[in-house]
């Protein structure tokens, strides 16, 4: 038997690897992922704004000291990072927040100010209509017990 049979993959070479940078990959995508998380929190504004960049500078600084090759890594993330998308993300974040925020203040001064008067017109209204709105109670918690059990 004079021939070499090879049961690879066709078009494989024989003894070449792939250059490697130095940098684990499980470095590099812990670097893109905080690159991504640093892009978003440059971008963000408002209240809490501070805060989070200070948290995530501490993190990726404290990593830059103790793995090898993240610095490298991070900064290579950094430049890959598309800023208008982080951008486009602060303003929906921000918006959001501020939406939840003015709710609650609203929902707070609403029952601040009519709360005890609120419930004390709800229990003249339940004594006056008792057998009507019991009966609506028990209807409505029979349908849905019905579409619960389905």
């Amino acid at each position: 038997m004079n021939e070499l049979t090879h049961y690879g993959i066709l078009g494989m070479k024989w003894g070449i690897r792939k250059e490697r940078s130095g940098i684990s990959n499980n470095t590099t995508r812990m670097a893109n992922k905080d690159a991504k998380r640093f892009a978003d929190a440059k971008m963000f504004y408002g209240k809490t704004a501070g805060t989070k960049r200070k948290l995530l500078n501490a993190e990726i600084n404290k990593k830059k000291r103790t793995i090898d090759g993240y610095e490298d890594a991070f900064n290579e993330a950094l430049n890959n990072v598309d800023y208008a998308k982080s951008a486009k993300k602060a303003v929906l974040t921000r918006n959001t927040k501020d939406a939840a925020y003015r709710a609650r203040v609203t929902t707070k001064q609403i029952l601040g100010i009519t709360g005890p008067l609120t419930i004390a017109a709800a229990g003249a209204i339940y004594n006056k209509n008792k057998s009507q709105i019991d009966a609506f109670v028990a209807k409505s918690l029979k349908k849905v017990v019905s579409h619960i059990r389905r």
